[in-house]
This record gives structure tokens, sequence and C-alpha cells, in this order.
């Protein structure tokens, strides 16, 4: 059974979570891409704020309304059509955060016919809404480990090539 409480709850905290994770840290660790073509923490968040609509959102909601087939959304164009790298991370939590307010109203608004509903998806088969419910905060937790590894590496160059080694071999 989907607890719509829980991934109301999960979804209502990343952006505290995220504050509390990213305070510490200064403009030029948050904009330091890990390696070329990785993203850096600012687009990782901005992309997540573009996801709560396009690709969580609007799907359920069009899915649950009867949408014969589940809309089609571009995260990378999406973030492209924002420039997070002239946002700081405080304006784009306050964003993630009133995002996330109006997506967990939508969350609690669910009832089982609107999870139970299904919809094709370009060649990947039929979903349930529920199948991109419980997509939402599986992909914050893959994001959160992301934007983890990208201030875990901000240490890497300071450490001796003993420990440097130790810990990524």
């Amino acid at each position: 059974m989907i607890d719509l409480d829980e991934i109301a709850a999960s979804l209502e905290s990343l952006p505290t979570a995220l504050r509390i994770l990213l305070d510490p840290y200064d403009a030029d660790v948050l904009s330091a891409r890990p390696e070329p073509g990785e993203w850096c923490v600012l687009q990782v968040v901005a992309h997540v704020i573009t996801c709560d609509g396009g690709a969580f959102r609007d799907r359920i909601e069009a899915i649950a309304g009867g949408a014969a087939e589940v809309p089609r959304f571009d995260a990378d164009a999406a973030l492209v059509a924002r420039d997070p790298m002239n946002a700081t991370i405080d304006e784009l939590l306050d964003e993630l955060a009133a995002v996330r307010a109006a997506s967990v109203s939508f969350v609690r608004s669910l009832d089982p016919g609107d999870l139970a509903a299904t919809a094709t998806f370009g060649g990947h088969g039929t979903f349930a809404a529920s199948d991109f419910l419980l997509e939402w905060p599986y992909h914050d937790q893959d994001h959160i480990r992301q934007i983890l590894d990208a201030v875990q590496r901000h240490y890497l160059p300071h450490m001796t090539d003993t420990m440097r080694t130790a810990l990524t071999s």
C-alpha cells in the first residue's frame, strides 16, 4: 500500500535537509562541477525544481485525469532554460520550498483511483500514476547522493596522496 503521508513528508523535507547540508559551503564549492560534463550542486537543485512539475506532478495529474499517454518532459532542456549558475543556493532552495509546498498539497489530494490510473509512455509500456508518485522521492534521494558526492570531492585535493588513494580506490 502506498503511504501518501510518508511520500508527502519525504518531499516536504528535502528543501530543509538540503539547506542544512549545504549551508557550510561557499558559492565556489556549490558551482564546481565534480567532473567535466557532470552537474554542480546548483544545477542539481535546479533540476529537482524543474522536475517537480514536468516530470512528476504534471504526469501524475495527466494520468489521473485520463490521458492515454504520459506527457514527455525534457529535463536537460528545462535546466538549460533556467540557467541556475546565476542564482544563489538560498534562492534555489527558497524556490524549491515554494514548489514543494504546492507538490505536497497535490500529493495529499490524491486518492486510490488517481493512483491506479494508467497511461503508456513511449516505448516503455504502461505505467500507473502511482509509479511516478513512487519515483518522486526515489529521484530526490538519488540526487541527494549526487550532491553529497559533489561536496565530498571538494576535500580530495587537500588530502595527501595516500589518503586520497585510500578513499577513492
